[in-house]
C-alpha cells in the first residue's frame, strides 16, 4: 500500500506483497548507505589526525592499491583475511533461536530412536483408523480392512491377549 492509498482493501495479494519487498529492500539500502557514509566520515577523520591508510589491527602502511579500491578501509589486506571467519564454520552455524524453537518450527523429525514424540506420521497412523478414501485394494498387499488399520508393531489398542486375536483366526478355524 503505497502512502497515498486510503485502503488495501483491493489490492492483490501479490501487489501487497511486492510492495513490502520493495519497502524492505529499501530500509536495507538506506542502512547499507549510512553504514558506507559512517566508515567514509572516519577515513576523512583519519585523514585530519594523519592517521589514514594505516592498519588499525598491525599499524602497517595498508597498500595504496587497496586504498585505490576500497578508500574507506580499515584494515591491511592480511589482518582483514585473518579476521575473516572461515566460511565452514559459517554455513554449519545455525541461530541460537533454533534450539528453543517447539514443533513444527524446530528440530522435528529426526529419526532417532530417542526421538518418540508424537510426529506427523503417528498423527496419520490414528486418522487412517477412522478411514480415508484408501481402501485395501489400492494398497497393495491387505486383504481386508481388519489387517488394513491395524499396527503391528506398536501394537495399538491391545490391552490384553483376547484383543490381539483377528477375524483371521477364526476363519482359520471356520475352514
Amino acid at each position: 500500500m503505497y502512502p497515498t492509498e486510503l485502503s488495501s482493501y483491493d489490492n492483490h495479494p501479490a501487489d501487497t506483497s511486492t510492495q513490502l519487498y520493495m519497502v524492505g529492500l529499501n530500509n536495507a539500502l538506506m542502512i547499507h548507505q549510512e553504514d558506507l557514509l559512517g566508515e567514509v566520515r572516519n577515513a576523512l577523520d583519519k585523514i585530519n589526525k594523519g592517521t589514514y591508510g594505516i592498519c588499525e589491527i598491525c599499524g602497517e602502511n595498508i597498500n595504496e592499491e587497496r586504498l585505490e579500491a576500497i578508500p574507506y578501509t580499515r584494515l591491511c589486506l592480511e589482518c582483514e583475511e585473518e579476521k575473516r571467519p572461515d566460511p565452514e564454520i559459517i554455513r554449519n552455524m545455525r541461530p541460537n533461536e533454533e534450539l528453543v524453537i517447539d514443533a513444527p518450527f524446530g528440530r522435528k523429525f529426526l529419526n532417532k530412536q530417542e526421538d518418540d514424540e508424537h510426529e506427523g506420521i503417528d498423527i496419520l497412523n490414528d486418522l487412517m483408523k477412522y478411514g480415508s478414501s484408501d481402501s485395501p485394494q489400492d494398497m497393495g498387499g491387505y486383504h481386508d480392512y481388519e489387517e488394513f488399520y491395524t499396527n503391528k508393531i506398536d501394537k495399538q489398542g491391545i490391552v490384553d491377549e483376547m484383543d490381539q486375536v483377528s477375524n483371521e483366526e477364526y476363519r482359520k478355524q471356520v475352514d
